[in-house]
């Protein structure tokens, strides 16, 4: 989702604007010497590598529609509150794909070891899962979809 935002934002505002720096740099005479002009080629180039990889990342993309599990459950979309049960801690995160993932912000991957061992699980359940760390056991206090 956020992923489309994105391209659509570059596409519709950020790039537009970009032609019209490049057109009006060009404008103002010789381009051998024109530093905006450059600069704003520049630019150009590097909105449209990233409008190249967001059309590619997105053309590549699996849509996960997740009918098969209830709103109860915990799916792709989903933000999800747990507790670890070994320290008490509290945490949420919203499952998004490995694109979007970043835990710092609270975004984890479905195709982690934790997203993967939260997928298709109801409040009050217990996790379980061996990451890099060492094992890790938490359980599940609340589930929303994204939005609600």
């Amino acid at each position: 989702m956020k992923l489309l935002q994105e391209l659509r934002r570059l596409r519709r505002l950020v790039r537009p604007l970009i032609l019209e720096e490049v057109s009006e740099a060009a404008a103002e005479g010789r381009l051998e010497d024109n530093e905006s002009y450059w600069e704003a080629r520049r630019r150009q180039a590097q909105v449209d590598l990233r409008i190249h990889k967001l059309q590619e990342i997105i053309s590549q993309s699996e849509v996960l529609v997740g009918n098969n599990l209830t709103p109860s459950q915990v799916r792709f979309n989903s933000r999800v509150k747990v507790c670890n049960l070994a320290t008490g801690e509290i945490l949420e995160f919203h499952l998004v794909s490995s694109v979007e993932a970043d835990v710092a912000q609270g975004y984890l991957s479905v195709d982690s070891p934790m997203g993967r061992a939260l997928l298709g699980r109801k409040v009050g359940e217990r996790i379980g899962f061996h990451p890099p760390g060492g094992q890790r056991s938490y359980q599940i206090l609340e589930i929303h979809m994204a939005g609600d």
